[in-house]
């Protein structure tokens, strides 16, 4: 494939991008609120209406349609149940929301009532008088008026309100949205919620500065990251690199960026205290284990909710049993800090094995220093192990040591390290079809000795059956009543949790606008939904990475050889992969980019290619960056004053955007990494000898280094 080729289709990517993206904003500029909108409700039996989605607190509900226009919500437990649409209004203007309701059984709480529920975009809520009881259907309707800068609402035809929440059944038909007249009805202003006092005006509006200003240091300390990683470390590696330290030095410099790594995530864990819902739950659902044991942990009532794997579950009882020995209390800062060692010691562990690593690739003490500063020392997994308090560095851990083992022809404890992976967090299943082509690609497929092959062949099966051993051992002790594969059902259960396009998550979907939209939504009317899409996407990252690993093997194989040699392809065709899927795919979260971080670091220091180094420290920005404006826009009061506002969807999409084209430039580059070692393989064989592996492993790496 020629270089004008690969820019072709870099360009028709890029193309393709612009034009949806383009799309998208236009049908959002031309969406304006027309006098009188009625909404149909008609759906599929027990679907629901098309661009309608549902809020709830509880998993315990029915929402679905009956085909001849009316929607039915229904709880048997008090919940805040909503069936929400987002529209276009026009600002500081009038509006009358009307539809019909019936309800059966509605008790507790505020009942059944249409509402405007902006509380996520700036705090407004207003709702009608609540309907409870057995009614017939009944005109209901809704006076509210917008506010400058207001032009759009939430509809919500709603059981229950904010701590207000109501059980039974209620049904909708007949919804619509018009202009009202002033001697209409008593319109409803749609302010933030809080006082009217003057004082309490000057506190929120003090308060309000005090979101943005932090908001900003926020972003700026992205940006003076992005500059000290591009240009301090970037643009002087050679330099950073080049030095020659004795064994003492490098161990001396290798204590000194721990110490500081530590102390900087022991200042992060002050001032944030983790994130408060992470935090929370990881401390309870040890202290529950600690306590009450595993057997009923997933299955007790209220827990069905449980979302991470039984690895990780069950290391939080054993660690929470053995902080309550020593009478840790988890609510103190040190407490806090404890809980958030296991993902530090991850990124010690990290560091340690890419200077190993590095080292084996003949990168002297100074290079493999300066890597493990960016692992230890990496403003992401700093703040995500310091600050946030989350885990990701743990899966990324098992994922690379189980690489490192494959590539080491240990195959059936690299299955078991992965099976731990997998129990450790569900997103580790991204990165199985690479792992799986690895293994693979690996057999010494028709080797002159027949006995290789088979031998790889046995392995390769006792890989797959170590790492399905290890998941089965892990579970048990939470089985219960449940079947052997009942973690099965909890990955599957999991996945659908947050059935969002994108959740905070830096990439193509939050560039077109699709932040907390539902995944069911059509980011290409009557044509394509975001889970479609997403879809679609995933499955050619899958085949992205697969061809990357095939065309590493076919240029080995020309050679007589395996890639036994090549350690730096599964770091290269995982990190493409993930970096595809993360972009393009749906339910993607603000971490999932992490293990890319780390592992485009591995790839460098085999493939020593200067571009892998620069896509590794963008990805670690746009990361850093996504990372703090995650926790900052859904904690305490910046979820009311910052997310959903002007400032935070200009910056969504601006990063978005960059991290898009981040990854666009990464395709690039691993598309012209192969297509150089193909030609100089080709070069290489016509003038040397089939059987001089060192000199073609030398001739590989040199010339791979741009």
């Amino acid at each position: 494939m020629q270089k004008k080729t690969l820019s072709a289709i870099v360009a028709v990517l890029a193309v393709a991008v612009i034009v949806v993206a383009g799309f998208y904003f236009k049908k959002q500029g031309d969406s304006k609120a027309t006098a009188s909108v009625a909404y149909d409700l008609t759906s599929q039996p027990r679907a629901l209406p098309e661009g309608w989605y549902v809020n709830s607190y509880e998993n315990e509900y029915q929402a679905y349609g009956d085909g001849s226009g009316v929607v039915t919500l229904s709880s048997d437990v008090a919940d805040d149940l909503r069936l929400c649409k987002k529209v276009k209004v026009n600002e500081a203007s009038r509006y009358v929301l009307s539809a019909q309701i019936a309800t059966e059984g509605v008790a507790e709480g505020r009942g059944a009532s249409l509402s405007i529920d902006n509380y996520s975009l700036d705090r407004s809520c207003v709702y009608t008088e609540g309907l409870t009881g057995n009614r017939d259907f009944t005109e209901t309707a809704l006076y509210f008026e917008t506010k400058p800068g207001q032009t759009e609402v939430i509809l919500a035809l709603r059981l229950g309100g904010y701590s207000e929440a109501s059980r039974g059944t209620v049904r909708f038909k007949e919804v619509s949205l018009r202009s009202g007249a002033a001697e209409e009805g008593r319109y409803q202003l749609l302010e933030a919620w809080g006082g009217s006092g003057d004082e309490e005006d000057d506190d929120a509006f003090r308060d309000e500065e005090h979101y943005k200003s932090f908001f900003a240091i926020i972003v700026w300390a992205a940006v003076l990251s992005g500059i000290l990683l591009l240009f301090g470390v970037y643009r002087n590696r050679r330099l950073l690199t080049d030095k020659t330290l004795p064994n003492t030095t490098y161990w001396s410099g290798f204590v000194f960026i721990v110490v500081v790594g530590v102390l900087l995530r022991l200042l992060l864990c002050a001032l944030y205290r983790g994130h408060d819902t992470d935090m929370s739950c990881f401390i309870a659902w040890g202290q529950d284990i600690a306590s009450s044991g595993t057997r009923q942990f997933y299955w007790a009532p209220g827990h069905d909710w449980y979302d991470y794997p039984p690895g990780y579950m069950l290391f939080l009882g054993g660690y929470s049993s053995l902080l309550n020995l020593f009478r840790v209390d988890t609510g103190s800062v040190p407490g806090i800090f404890f809980y958030m060692l296991p993902a530090i010691g991850a990124d010690l562990g990290l560091s340690l094995l890419i200077m190993s690593f590095a080292r084996k690739q003949r990168i002297n003490n100074s290079g493999a220093l300066i890597l493990g500063g960016l692992v230890f020392l990496n403003p992401a997994l700093l703040f995500l192990s310091g600050a946030w308090g989350q885990i990701d560095s743990i899966l990324t851990f098992w994922l690379v040591l189980s690489f490192l083992l494959l590539l080491d022809r240990k195959r059936v404890l690299s299955g078991l390290v992965f099976g731990i992976a997998v129990m450790t967090k569900w997103q580790a299943l991204m990165f199985g079809p690479v792992y799986a082509f690895a293994h693979l690609f690996l057999v010494r497929w028709g080797s002159k000795q027949g006995k290789d092959m088979w031998t790889d062949l046995l392995k390769t099966t006792g890989g797959a059956m170590a790492a399905l051993l290890v998941m089965i051992c892990i579970s048990l002790p939470f089985k219960g009543d449940q079947g052997l594969f009942w973690f099965v059902d909890r990955f599957v259960t999991a996945s659908a949790h947050y059935d969002y396009a994108t959740v905070e998550a830096y990439n193509y979907f939050a560039f077109c606008g699709a932040n907390w939209k539902g995944a069911d939504e059509y980011i290409l009317p009557k044509l394509l939904t975001y889970k479609q899409f997403g879809t679609i996407a995933i499955c050619l990252a899958v085949v992205c990475g697969f061809t990357t690993v095939l065309r590493r093997y076919q240029a080995e194989k020309r050679c007589d050889r395996t890639l036994d040699q090549d350690h730096g392809f599964p770091f290269l065709a995982a990190s493409l992969t993930m970096a595809l899927i993360f972009t393009f795919g749906h339910y993607m979260h603000e971490r999932y980019v992490v293990p890319i971080l780390v592992m485009l670091l591995f790839a460098y220091a085999f493939y020593k290619d200067k571009r892998l180094l620069l896509v590794a420290l963008l990805f670690t920005v746009t990361t850093f960056l996504n990372e703090m404006m995650a926790q900052y826009v859904v904690s305490n009061g910046a979820i009311d004053v910052i997310r959903g506002g002007r400032e935070h969807n200009t910056v969504l999409r601006f990063w978005s955007g960059v991290e898009v084209l981040v990854c666009l430039y990464f395709g690039y580059v691993v598309a012209d990494m192969l297509h150089d070692l193909k030609g100089k393989l080709s070069i290489m064989l016509l003038r040397e000898e089939a059987d001089a592996p060192s000199r073609l492993y030398t001739f590989i790496e040199e010339g791979l280094q741009k």
